[in-house]
């Protein structure tokens, strides 16, 4: 994961340092919310998730973006379980209009998941695959809106005839805005 950041963070550079003087930043901020989605053993459970990103467009057909997720926190029988993420990816951008995009994800999740029961205590780090699509509606200059899904991947928490699978599926819409 630490040579895909790199790579993401050389391609800004290149990117910034090529751009004309004057010209208008391409960088941009954004929040989300929407629901995560947990696949286990057959069984599917939704929590409420947020993250944040931070974004450079290269060109209006390709962006990079780095961003911090809550996936959902649990409690239930004397147990407690709760999920983040960190991403890097990069967005191919189809303009269909000049207010509206859709977009497909490609990139790299490191997927945590922190569970307690009694006096027992875990955790997993995962580094997936991360895959998405989503659709960006400009509303002015400055400020867009969009809509997606991610898929975050499967993750196997414990080991032996304890393994469990977790596929980690989200639906976000949130706004952007470019600074």
């Amino acid at each position: 994961m630490n040579k895909f950041i790199a790579a993401a963070a050389l391609a800004l550079i290149a990117g910034t340092a090529s751009a004309a003087p004057g010209a208008d930043s391409n960088f941009y901020i954004g929040a989300d919310i929407g629901s995560s989605k947990f696949k286990v053993d057959g069984e599917s459970g939704s929590k409420t998730g947020f993250g944040a990103t931070l974004g450079y467009t290269l060109n209006p057909n390709v962006a990079f973006e780095l961003s911090a997720r809550r996936l959902g926190t649990w409690n239930k029988d004397g147990a407690s379980a709760k999920a983040n993420a960190l991403q890097a990816s990069v967005l191919g951008i189809a303009p269909i209009t000049n207010e509206f995009s859709l977009y497909g994800r490609l990139g790299l999740t490191r997927n945590s998941v922190k569970a307690t029961e009694g006096g027992y205590s875990g955790s997993v780090h995962k580094t997936k695959a991360l895959f998405g699509l989503g659709a960006s509606y400009q509303l002015a200059k400055n400020v867009s809106l969009r809509g997606e899904y991610m898929n975050l991947g499967s993750n196997k928490l414990g080991s032996g005839a304890d393994t469990v699978t977790v596929k980690m599926h989200q639906f976000n819409v949130g706004v952007n805005y470019a600074f």
